[in-house]
């Protein structure tokens, strides 16, 4: 039997290594998008999405105060897609709020990276007029409560096509370390500029669920 070196000898020096071709990991993310549209107007959809690892509440930080966050009917305009908007209060009337009355908060189990929702504009007709640049927002934040950063809507009260429309709102991290959200509209001074949201997007990891 020859040995490794008659081996070598015979192939004229020349090894080839055979390794098959390096393949990227799967990817298991995938988007999800909730609508809102899956529930009944008036629902509190607390952990009606903990199956898409997202969870909900409203909540004040002057006083500290936690209750539930809600999908309700648009009985003015319409919502983004469908007829539900996320939103704090179930009460007749809008389902639309600003910073005075709190924010909707939404809690993901698998951390995020980049967070994206539309947001409607409406003007208050109890405080028109002032040149306040109050808008939908959201702000972010990490495990550890840590306070990431906030975005905007684009578009503002001195804006043509901003009340009365629906604006996207994108916030992206450095790293995948959001761990939830606070979606509400800004409110220091007129004109007060109150909001709802829909289509909340994010991904998730399928083999985590």
């Amino acid at each position: 039997m020859p040995d490794i070196k008659d081996l070598v000898t015979n192939l004229g020096s020349k090894i080839i290594l055979e390794r098959p071709p390096l393949r990227p990991p799967p990817n298991f993310r995938r988007t999800v998008m909730i609508d809102f549209e899956n529930v009944a107007s008036g629902t509190a959809v607390d952990t009606a999405y903990s199956a898409q690892s997202v969870s909900f509440a409203s909540v004040t930080t002057n006083p500290p105060k936690r209750w539930s966050a809600y999908a309700m009917a648009m009985n003015l305009g319409s919502a983004q897609s469908g007829k539900n908007v996320l939103t704090l209060t179930n009460a007749t009337g809008l389902p639309l709020f600003d910073a005075r009355y709190g924010a909707v908060e939404a809690t993901f189990s698998q951390l995020q990276q980049s967070v994206s929702v539309w947001a409607y504009a409406l003007d208050s007709p109890e405080c028109l007029g002032g040149n306040y640049d109050n808008r939908p927002f959201m702000e972010a934040y990490d495990t550890n409560g840590t306070y990431l950063g906030k975005a905007r809507t684009q578009l503002g009260p001195q804006d043509a096509n901003f009340f009365g429309h629906w604006h996207p709102i994108s916030f992206s991290s450095a790293s995948r370390n959001i761990q939830r959200i606070r979606l509400s509209s800004q409110a220091q001074g007129c004109p007060w500029v109150y909001t709802a949201f829909d289509n909340l997007t994010y991904d998730r990891n399928i083999l985590l669920a």
